[in-house]
């Protein structure tokens, strides 16, 4: 007798599925056999394995109440098994497939007849048989590990770097992108049958409800990513509208299928898939609007997002039975997602580079407007308010000095106003050029300036070198312009404050023009009205 080699995947295995009461059909689509009890046979080559390396026989997890296997050998011995949904986690390896020891015999199988009961057969009964050797299965579980652990790695980087920008930026689309790939998360350790290796009592079915729900989730928290990713202007009332629609039919079907399967399962999971797929056709018309509304972010998205879009469709199209199961399809989300997260992690980079230079930008104009409202547009100085703002509750002692330009109306009747201005601006860039730091220069009005100096800034500005600073000054057509200066010193810790103190250095200023202009006096050097 001649004997197949010792690993025979889905393709070279023959499956006989016969319902209840009904005759035994090969080869076809077995979900036209709707749901119930069936029994399952396994056409292949005899197989013969060494004792050291037996086989196992692998199979992809199906929603199921219970199964026995029985096993057949070439001396006519039968070795049997079972399980049901409630303990199936000892069967269930990584990746989301049962795999179950077959008892060595020195004579080969030849035969394997599963007896399933309670199935749904939404897309089959037995789904990807093999027979591997036990270092077989193992190798392929390492590829799986390795898989699975490099995407949560990914993952989790992603999550924490996202996370730690939003902390500092607080971009909400970056919450969004977290809450996307942690589902993502959740849902491959579901999918992928780790839940149960967490939560052991776990029935298989009750985490086969799970996916509904996290999958869903995945779904809704991406197309919200979506949304708040490209610009606002993206988004009209009515496309807003059907993505909240859509996104909540969408979860409620697979809450649905969670509460009542295997109650009407099949109506259910069409239902859900319809919902899930409705959802999936909104990248259509964001696209589209994306492209009419000129969108930055459009080529970005397409080329990070194609995947999983790509991936979403397939598994919706065997959702629906029209394409087959494939171990790579049933976990092409978490591949696709793979993909999209390298080249999110690029796309979310360049938006949040944009973010910052828009924000750069408001928080400029922001400044620039601020400045505008408190400067005096022609000469630069603060004006009078913001003055009055920073001036008033200096409790240390100040000094004032009142400054006002000599016979200023004469310049405007002789010269005219743009020249007044630009005397204006002359004396302004006089002041601020003999001001100390923490000094605040100020244009009160007119041609009224004043110069508030903490005493505890030195002697540095003087009155007198106040007075020669514009006395250097040259005013179109070779003329000279000079000032009057009142001086007073006092704290401004109140507006009273203020107010007695502008009184001091406005007699002084009076006394100052009184003798002759073109000079300083202090308050200190007369009896003012107090």
């Amino acid at each position: 007798m001649q004997f197949a080699p010792v690993a025979q995947a889905a393709g070279a295995i023959k499956t006989c599925v016969a319902a209840s009461g009904k005759a035994q059909r090969c080869d076809i689509k077995q979900s036209i056999m709707g749901a119930g009890d069936f029994v399952t046979r396994l056409l292949f080559a005899p197989m013969k394995a060494d004792a050291q390396d037996p086989l196992v026989y692998r199979q992809s997890s199906t929603w199921q109440e219970s199964a026995h296997i029985q096993f057949t050998y070439a001396d006519g011995v039968k070795r049997s098994l079972e399980y049901t949904s409630a303990n199936a986690a000892k069967y269930l390896t990584i990746g989301a497939i049962f795999e179950f020891p077959v008892p060595w015999r020195q004579a080969a199988l030849t035969g394997i007849s599963i007896k399933t009961h309670g199935a749904s057969n939404l897309r089959g009964v037995v789904l990807g048989p093999q027979l591997l050797t036990r270092s077989q299965s193992f190798a392929l579980k390492i590829k799986l590990v390795a898989m699975y652990a490099g995407f949560a790695g990914l993952a989790l980087a992603l999550i924490v770097y996202n996370f730690s920008l939003w902390s500092a930026m607080r971009n909400g689309f970056q919450l969004l992108y977290c809450a996307m790939v942690a589902g993502m998360v959740l849902y491959t350790i579901s999918a992928s049958g780790q839940l149960m290796v967490i939560f052991p009592e776990m029935a298989n079915n009750d985490r086969l409800r799970i996916n509904y729900v996290l999958l869903a989730l995945v779904g809704v928290t991406a197309l919200n990513f979506i949304r708040f990713f490209f610009e606002p202007q993206v988004f009209g009332k009515r496309l807003i509208f059907a993505c909240r629609a859509f996104a909540v039919s969408a979860f409620v079907s697979s809450l649905m299928v969670a509460v009542f399967a295997p109650l009407h399962h099949r109506l259910l999971d069409q239902l859900y898939y319809i919902a899930m797929t409705v959802m999936l056709s909104m990248v259509v018309p964001i696209l589209i609007s994306a492209w009419r509304n000129k969108s930055r972010y459009f080529w970005m998205f397409v080329l990070a997002w194609s995947a999983p879009i790509i991936s979403s469709t397939l598994r919706a199209a065997n959702g629906f039975n029209l394409i087959g199961y494939n171990f790579l399809l049933d976990n092409a989300n978490l591949i696709a997602m793979g993909i999209e997260a390298l080249f999110s992690s690029m796309m979310v980079t360049v938006r949040l580079r944009e973010l910052s230079h828009e924000r750069d930008d408001a928080v400029a104009g922001e400044q620039v407007a601020r400045r505008m409202a408190a400067t005096d547009p022609l000469t630069g100085l603060l004006n009078r308010r913001a003055f009055l703002d920073l001036a008033i509750g200096r409790r240390v002692k100040q000094r004032l000095m009142l400054i006002d330009i000599d016979n200023f109306k004469q310049v405007n009747d002789r010269f005219g106003h743009d020249i007044g201005d630009e005397v204006l601006s002359a004396v302004a860039d006089a002041i601020q050029a003999c001001r100390p730091a923490g000094s605040l220069a100020v244009r009160l009005g007119g041609e009224e300036f004043a110069l508030l100096i903490p005493l505890s800034a030195g002697n540095d500005c003087t009155p007198e070198g106040v007075l020669d600073a514009v006395r250097c000054k040259v005013i179109p057509g070779g003329g000279k312009v000079t000032i009057s200066m009142g001086i007073s010193d006092g704290a401004i810790g109140t507006d009273e404050d203020w107010k007695r103190l502008y009184r001091m250095a406005d007699a002084a200023l009076y006394r100052a023009k009184s003798d002759g202009r073109d000079r300083a006096c202090r308050s200190t050097d007369f009896r003012a009205a107090a």
